[in-house]
C-alpha cells in the first residue's frame, strides 16, 4: 500500500480498535491491580510497590530489544508490524487473567505469584504494543494527520478504559461480599478475551504502507540497540515530550490509583466507584473532537497547556474541598477529566512527530526505538508510581480493611489531589519550550526526504 498524506478510514478505525485492547489492560492494572494487591491478596503496600520496581527494571531490559527487533524485521506481505498484533494477541490475552489470580491451592508465596504473573503480563504487552505504536508514525507524515489519529486512538483507549472501569466493579458487586478474588479474576477473563477481539479487528481493518527504506542495510543488531541511548539525548524534543509522560505517569497517576481508596475509606461509598471510574473515560471520548480540533487551530503545545491548566484547578479544589457532597466530588472529577484529556491526545500525537526531527537531524529514522522508549518511559513511569504510592501510604498509615485514622485519610488526600498538582505544573513549565509546531515538522519531514532522496544516489 503506498504512503499518502491522509490515512484511510478502515486504518484509522483499527488503529483506534487496536488501542481499545492495550489501554483495557493498562487501565485495569493502574486502577485495581494494587488494590488488587493490598486488599484482596493481603500484600503489604511497601512490597506490592516493589514488585512494580522490579517490573520497572524488567522493562529497561525487555523494551530496548523487542523495539529493535520490530525495527529490523522483515517486511511481509502483511507489513513489518502487523503480524505482531496477530502473533501476540493469545499471549496478551492470556497473560491478564493470571495477573488478577491468586496462587489457590498451589503452595506458592503470594509476592512470588504476584511477581511471576506480573512480569509475564508486562512481556507479552511489550511484544504486542512496541510494534503496535510504531505503526502511528509509519502511517502518515502530516501532523495534522496524526492528530487526528491520536484523536482515533483515544476513542479507542477511551472505549477500553470504560470497559474495564465499569465490568470489574459490577462484577465485584456480582459476587458479593468474600469473593473479590473471584470476581477480579472473572473481570480480567473477559477482558482478555475483549483484548483478543479487538487485535484480531485491528489487524484486520488496518493496511500498512511501505516505506522507502524498508530494505536499507542496518547495522548490526548490538550497535542497533547501542544507538537508542544517543537517539534520545540528541533529540530535545523527544526528551520533552518523555518528560511529560513520565510526570503524567508518576503524578498524575497518583489520583486515579487513589480512587478506590477515597470511596471505599473515606467516602465509605464504594458502591459509587464505578461512576468515579467512568465519567473521565466518558469525557474522553466525548472532548478528544475538541483537543484535535484545538491542537489544528492553535497548536499541540497549546492544547496540552489549557487541558493541563484545567486538570491543575480541578485538583486544588478537590484537595481543600472537606465536605461529602458526592455531586460536587463527581462534578470535580469531571472537571479534571476533561483537562486530563488532552495528556494522551497530545502526548500520542507529538510523539511521531519526535521521529522526522531525528531523522532530519541526526540521519536515522527510528520508528519503534522512539515508541520502545515512550512505552519504557512510560510502564517505568507507573513502576514509580506504584512503588512512590506503596511507601507514601504506609507512611500515611494506611492498613487494609481497616477503619482508617483522620490523620491517614487527611494524608491519602493530599497523595491523591496535591502530587498531580505539582505534577501539572512542572509539565506546563517543561511544555513552554517545546517548539515543533505544524510548520517547523513540515520543514523537517522535506529535509528528511532530501536525505533519502540523496541516499538513493
Amino acid at each position: 500500500m503506498p504512503r499518502s498524506p491522509k490515512v484511510p478510514f478502515p486504518s484509522r478505525l483499527g488503529f483506534g480498535i487496536g488501542d481499545l485492547s492495550f489501554v483495557l489492560i493498562w487501565q485495569g492494572t493502574a486502577l485495581f491491580l494494587m488494590y488488587f494487591y493490598t486488599d484482596v491478596m493481603g500484600i503489604a503496600p511497601a512490597v506490592a510497590g516493589a514488585i512494580y520496581l522490579v517490573a520497572m527494571i524488567w522493562d529497561a531490559i525487555t523494551d530496548p530489544i523487542i523495539a529493535t527487533l520490530a525495527e529490523r524485521a522483515r517486511v511481509t506481505r502483511w507489513g513489518k508490524y502487523r503480524p505482531w498484533l496477530l502473533f501476540g494477541a493469545v499471549p496478551l490475552a492470556v497473560s491478564y487473567p493470571l495477573a488478577f489470580s491468586t496462587p489457590g491451592p498451589l503452595e506458592i508465596d503470594p509476592v512470588v505469584w504476584a511477581l511471576v504473573t506480573h512480569l509475564l503480563l508486562r512481556t507479552a504487552y511489550t511484544l504486542v504494543s512496541m510494534p503496535f505504536n510504531a505503526l502511528q508514525a509509519r502511517l502518515t507524515d502530516d501532523a495534522q494527520e496524526r492528530a487526528v489519529l491520536a484523536g482515533f486512538r483515544m476513542a479507542g483507549a477511551a472505549s477500553g478504559g470504560l470497559m474495564v472501569a465499569v465490568m470489574t466493579p459490577v462484577m465485584v458487586s456480582l459476587y458479593g461480599p468474600g469473593r473479590e478474588a473471584d470476581a477480579y479474576f472473572a473481570a480480567a477473563c473477559l477482558g482478555g478475551v475483549i483484548t483478543f477481539v479487538s487485535l484480531g479487528l485491528c489487524f484486520a481493518f488496518m493496511r500498512e504502507p511501505h516505506r522507502e527504506d524498508d530494505h536499507m542495510e542496518r547495522p548490526p543488531f548490538l550497535q542497533d540497540l547501542a544507538q537508542m541511548g544517543p537517539l534520545f539525548l540528541r533529540n530535545p524534543p523527544l526528551i520533552r515530550v518523555f518528560s511529560v509522560i513520565i510526570l503524567g505517569s508518576v503524578c498524575i497517576g497518583m489520583f486515579s490509583k487513589n480512587v478506590l481508596y477515597h470511596f471505599k475509606y473515606d467516602l465509605v461509598q464504594p458502591d459509587l466507584v464505578v461512576w468515579a471510574l467512568t465519567l473521565p473515560a466518558m469525557l474522553l471520548i466525548a472532548t478528544v473532537p475538541f483537543w484535535v480540533w484545538l491542537a489544528g487551530k492553535r497548536s499541540k503545545r497549546d492544547a496540552l497547556a489549557g487541558g493541563i491548566s484545567i486538570a491543575l484547578v480541578g485538583y486544588l479544589v478537590f484537595y481543600f474541598y472537606s465536605g461529602a457532597n458526592i455531586v460536587l466530588i463527581m462534578t470535580v472529577i469531571c472537571v479534571i477529566g476533561f483537562g486530563v484529556a488532552a495528556l494522551p491526545v497530545m502526548y500520542w500525537s507529538m510523539l511521531p512527530d519526535t521521529i522526522e526531527y531525528g531523522e532530519a537531524m541526526l540521519g536515522v529514522r527510528a520508528e519503534a526505538k522512539t515508541f520502545g522508549f515512550a512505552a519504557f518511559a512510560q510502564k517505568a513511569a507507573i513502576g514509580i508510581n506504584a512503588l512512590l504510592l506503596g511507601q507514601l501510604l504506609g507512611w500515611a498509615g494506611f492498613e487494609a480493611n481497616v477503619d482508617q485514622s483522620e490523620a491517614t485519610l487527611a494524608g491519602m488526600k493530599a497523595i491523591m489531589a496535591l502530587i498531580p498538582a505539582l505534577g501539572c505544573v512542572a509539565i506546563l513549565l517543561i511544555i513552554r519550550g517545546y517548539e515543533l509546531d505544524r510548520a517547523r515538522h513540515a520543514e523537517l519531514v522535506e529535509i528528511a526526504s532530501a536525505h533519502r532522496e540523496q541516499a538513493k544516489t
